[in-house]
């Protein structure tokens, strides 16, 4: 019978640690910098909102808080767009051509109904939507070169084409105005919750780990998030359209190269990052709020500078915010052990200041066999007590004799040795044994 020494394998699934679908460990983001960078952008907003409302001229003067959402709603679609293009690794560059495409054709359309104007925008979009995927995801085609391929096509399309005809539908009343941004700020609340979600982020990581134009293995998740970008573009430039209608009835049509300047730089100032995968989940819509506030605070107060301006200057402030995203969450090589180790039992055994004691079974089971054999455990041998003067056995039982008696050498039991009537020399008589004498 042998006892076996503890293994060393079978603390291997004890091992908790952080690892993907592919089995790579990959460490978790940091979410605190994001909610500390989306609370300041909200206090910043705010104030320059307010400040906005001060304003004496300009256009919140001149259309209050119904002009400022209706104009708000397109640029957080396109602001969201962009942040879901730049979390799978492909930035689309397309959606403000993507939006003129869907407002040419929804107000082209709008003569046969609403739903015709409407399926004739979206219905563009998701068809441009499918190609620049199809680029991107299949042929591994980098983001910026595909989608700058389309945007460029549409701009050429859109300079031969004309103008389009006269808009017939009713414009979007207050009401329509208010869902419209609220569905906007929902879809940018919702896309940015599931990017947060730590199984998301590590099937994005790698798209972003591996070189452009390599198989990554995540194409299915590629073509979805272009997809969804080229969506959400067609919808700003329908709600674009719709809420700008003039009392003349011309077409409003926007502007393909501002709306991505601007969707660029809300999104990165809104913490998403330009490598990919990682992002907040309020910044983008902040963001956007800040952005187009500065814009209308700049005309209002008669700046002397285009308010373009001031979006390409979030692009550059969307570059150090990346910087500071990236940054904050390198995991440094001590930090990236202790928690590839969280839960081992390989550092129990570590600080564990018992010694080794496993040799000492190879003793005890061969005393346990000597037993079960009928040997003698006090005998000559391994485990035994003594080699010299060993005990003679028989069948395990020790034989009679003084050559027998263990304790013989030392004499202390010499008076029950020598019995008499069974009880020892001490006691002279029954009397002396009754009392004690």
């Amino acid at each position: 019978m042998k006892f076996d020494p503890p293994s060393q394998d079978r603390d291997s699934t004890s091992q908790i640690s952080a690892v993907t679908a592919d089995g790579d460990e990959t460490p978790p983001d940091r979410m605190a910098v994001h909610v500390v960078w989306e609370i300041g952008l909200l206090l910043l907003g705010g104030g320059v909102l307010f400040a906005l409302t001060q304003a004496a001229a300009g256009p919140f003067a001149e259309h209050s808080w119904n002009g400022f959402a209706a104009a708000l709603a397109p640029v957080v679609l396109l602001a969201s767009a962009m942040a879901v293009s730049l979390r799978v690794g492909s930035v689309n560059l397309a959606v403000g051509p993507i939006a003129l495409l869907a407002a040419w054709l929804f107000v082209d359309a709008s003569g046969s109904g609403t739903a015709v104007a409407l399926g004739m925008g979206l219905g563009a979009a998701v068809f441009v939507g499918v190609v620049l995927a199809t680029l991107s995801a299949w042929l591994r085609a980098p983001g910026w070169a595909a989608s700058g391929a389309v945007g460029g096509a549409i701009g050429l399309w859109a300079g031969t084409s004309g103008d389009p005809g006269e808009f017939t539908l009713a414009a979007l009343p207050d009401t329509g105005v208010l869902a419209a941004l609220g569905a906007a700020a929902g879809l940018s609340l919702f896309l940015g919750l599931v990017g947060a979600f730590a199984g998301v982020r590590a099937r994005l990581a790698p798209i972003r780990e591996t070189p452009a134009g390599e198989r990554h293995g995540r194409g299915g998740l590629v073509f979805l998030g272009v997809l969804i970008s080229s969506s959400l573009a067609g919808a700003a430039g329908v709600v674009a359209a719709w809420t700008t209608v003039p009392d003349a009835g011309a077409a409003g049509l926007p502007d393909p190269i501002l709306l991505t300047v601007v969707a660029l730089g809300a999104a990165l100032l809104g913490g998403t990052s330009l490598m990919g995968r990682r992002g907040g989940v309020c910044g983008t819509l902040f963001a956007s709020l800040l952005v187009l506030s500065l814009m209308w605070l700049a005309e209002g107060r008669g700046w002397d500078f285009d308010p373009s301006w001031i979006a390409l200057s979030a692009i550059i402030a969307g570059f150090l915010v990346t910087r500071l995203v990236e940054a904050m969450n390198t995991v440094d090589e001590t930090e990236a052990a202790t928690t590839s180790r969280a839960g081992s039992v390989e550092d129990l055994r570590e600080d564990d200041p018992r010694p080794d004691r496993t040799g000492e079974y190879e003793r005890y089971d061969e005393d346990l066999a000597d037993l079960g054999s009928g040997g003698d455990p006090w005998s000559t041998g391994t485990g035994g007590i003594s080699t010299t003067g060993s005990i003679p056995t028989t069948g395990g039982i020790p034989k009679a004799g003084a050559a027998a008696d263990p304790f013989g050498a030392s004499g202390a039991f010499d008076d029950l040795r020598d019995n008499r009537d069974g009880y020892g020399t001490r006691f002279g008589s029954d009397t002396d044994r009754r009392y004690g004498r």
